[in-house]
């Protein structure tokens, strides 16, 4: 079980085929990590929401392949995978009347899950997330 700050980039894709291999391919370019990823199409264009490691260097990258991003930083929470982990997220954010504005993830396997939790009061979620003593 682990909880750290990662940099989270919203991305703006083309919704065609091929996009996202290519977005994708500029992180395997760069040797850039991608710890989580989800889409969301509308249309035309999907955002993309691309987890890296904190210290990653990805977006000179970004923007000189001509993608418009925003970074943020996000929660990633590494815990077991058991029922109940996102009520108890929520629950433990709603408890400091944090709001969540993001959160995706799955379970990895071998009763491993990740999520990323973009909040809007960081610091305040990894103390309430960290102290909860549930993670």
């Amino acid at each position: 079980m682990s909880i750290s700050v990662v940099k989270q980039y919203s991305v703006f894709v083309a919704n065609e085929p091929g996009a996202l291999k290519n977005f994708a391919a500029l992180f395997t370019r760069e040797r850039v990590n991608l710890i989580a990823i989800s889409q969301d199409v509308r249309f035309d264009a999907a955002v993309v929401r691309a987890a890296v490691n904190y210290n990653t260097k990805i977006s000179h990258a970004l923007t000189k392949a001509g993608y418009t991003s925003v970074k943020t930083d996000a929660i990633c929470i590494d815990t077991p995978d058991r029922v109940g982990v996102v009520t108890d997220i929520g629950e433990v954010l709603h408890k400091k009347d944090i709001n969540i504005t993001t959160i995706y993830g799955a379970s990895c396997g071998h009763g491993h899950a990740r999520f990323i939790v973009v909040v809007s009061d960081i610091a305040q979620a990894l103390n309430a997330l960290e102290s909860s003593g549930l993670f």
